[in-house]
């Protein structure tokens, strides 16, 4: 199906996925208010596929399986679109959910998926089609709770820094999406490792000490260049960063990581830190992959 909205020339496109379900309307109506006042043309897509029979099917024939719209009340949300000059979009797209929004987000600007779907089992907080495309998509995926406030823009967003590449593309990401006049909270965490918990407190207090020194000549670089006007508060922590992250969210609009940081195996397509994030927390999560993986062939 062709997509539906007025043709509009924009430099951001944002992927929406939409699979019918409540949780995906609030996703949809989170990215309209984060668009508001910016040049961004939205694009909701629905994955459809036949389901396994018993039986043989002409191929002619598979399109009755097809839905008749992405979602139910897409007018409304081009309505909200039109009223904010951002035009939406529409497409269906026969094919695995999770293969469909990571193809049709790979020349996106964004991805932004509900955190569970129609088929998640309601005791989860994430569903499989939400984390594997925070896993494996190639531009920044947005994780939106179905609980998320979705009527104002971020105006407080909260970046996780440990030094690594992954967490400096989060934080200049974060600094390009907040809005002027928001207010970003960069935090930093130091823990020890396995094999500190061995050593005496001196032997640690050192490197705890180093961390926090560097964390801070990162951002004082950060705060040397123009950022108009956004207000930029740091803290950094002796505590775990993934339990120090969650418990920040709880006073955030946004929280934004790296896909892996310093403590992230090379292997691993999602850090400890943002999979902890994803699963768990109350408000939207954006995982920005490294900037050297949106240009590799999956």
């Amino acid at each position: 199906m062709s997509p539906r909205g007025s043709a509009s020339s924009t430099p951001q496109r944002w992927v929406v996925g939409h699979d019918g379900s409540a949780g995906a309307n609030t996703a949809a109506r989170w990215a309209l208010a984060q668009a508001h006042g910016r040049d961004v043309e939205m694009l909701v897509v629905r994955a459809w596929d036949v389901p396994a029979l018993d039986f043989t099917l002409p191929m002619d024939s598979f399109e009755v399986f097809a839905p008749s719209a992405v979602c139910v009340d897409l007018d409304e949300l081009m309505a909200l679109g039109a009223d904010s000059g951002v035009a939406v979009h529409d497409r269906l797209v026969r094919g695995g959910a999770a293969a469909v929004l990571l193809d049709a987000g790979d020349d996106a600007s964004m991805l932004v998926v509900g955190s569970r779907g129609l088929g998640g089992f309601r005791r989860l907080l994430i569903g499989s089609v939400s984390s594997q495309c925070a896993t494996h998509a190639r531009v920044p995926t947005v994780v939106v709770p179905a609980a998320s406030k979705v009527e104002q823009p971020a105006s407080r967003i909260t970046v996780g820094l440990d030094g690594s590449e992954h967490s400096l593309d989060a934080l200049s990401w974060a600094l390009d999406f907040a809005p002027e006049k928001s207010t970003i909270q960069v935090l930093g965490a130091w823990w020890m490792s396995r094999s500190g918990f061995t050593a005496v407190a001196q032997h640690y207090t050192h490197d705890f000490e180093h961390a926090q020194a560097t964390f801070h000549e990162l951002l004082d670089d950060v705060e040397s260049s123009d950022r108009a006007g956004r207000v930029l508060e740091r803290h950094f922590a002796f505590a775990d960063p993934a339990t120090a992250l969650l418990k920040a969210s709880s006073e955030a609009d946004l929280v934004v990581v790296g896909e892996r940081g310093h403590t992230g195996v090379a292997a691993a397509m999602l850090g400890s830190v943002a999979t902890h994030l994803v699963h768990r927390s109350k408000v939207p999560v954006v995982v920005v992959p490294s900037t050297s993986n949106q240009s590799m062939p999956r």
